[in-house]
């Protein structure tokens, strides 16, 4: 992927992200992409109405990662818990050629097309919200 032809993009878009570590109350769930090392860390609080609030954002990771995790950033603060498994797989049927209802946010639908011609970055862009199912995993 020529990342220099879209880096202003992938700046613009991790930017939406709050990258720092919240000083309220707080858990957090952290992704590793054990391949090339990419970490991401959701730093989140629960809701009276049993919704999760990422609160921050956090870890290491590629500027296709850190954009994907600005984007999830911006578009909900708020992810309702039976449905954080249909957020991944929104994105990874996006991914392979499918368009999605879910989201309709410009700015992701544009960054999810340019990563739709570079397969072996997917992972980069789907970690933060494979982080997020992740969190539903730990819960049960």
């Amino acid at each position: 992927m020529s990342q220099e032809s879209h880096f202003e993009d992938f700046l613009r878009w991790k930017s939406f992200g709050v990258w720092e570590k919240p000083n309220s109350e707080h858990e957090m769930v952290k992704g590793l992409n054990p391949l090339c090392g990419d970490e991401i860390i959701l730093y989140y609080s629960t809701t009276e109405d049993h919704k999760v609030e990422i609160l921050g954002l956090g870890g290491d990771s590629c500027s296709i990662c850190s954009a994907a995790a600005g984007l999830l950033f911006k578009n909900q603060t708020k992810f309702q818990k039976s449905h954080f498994q249909s957020y991944l797989t929104e994105r990874k049927n996006f991914l392979e050629g499918e368009d999605s209802f879910l989201f309709q946010d410009l700015e992701e639908i544009s960054f999810y097309t340019i990563l739709r011609s570079h397969p072996g970055r997917y992972r980069c862009g789907l970690l933060p919200w494979q982080t997020l199912a992740k969190l539903s995993e730990e819960k049960k």
